[in-house]
């Protein structure tokens, strides 16, 4: 349960960041910028994404 309120229609991590459009739409392009043209092969890639997860306590 977040300690922000969700932007209603949108749930999670994307229903928070919607009280700042504007934070959200610089934060997936960013995002897309570092997993698209990421020289990573994709098994890394999705080694960091876990390892970010449980270091932030995510259950998913």
């Amino acid at each position: 349960m977040p300690r922000i309120t969700e932007v209603s229609g949108a749930k999670g991590f994307g229903g928070v960041f919607m009280q700042r459009p504007e934070l959200w739409q610089a934060f997936r392009f960013h995002y897309g910028t570092l997993w698209e043209y990421s020289t990573l092969d994709p098994l890394t890639k999705d080694l960091c994404r876990l390892k970010s997860a449980h270091l932030n306590g995510c259950r998913f």
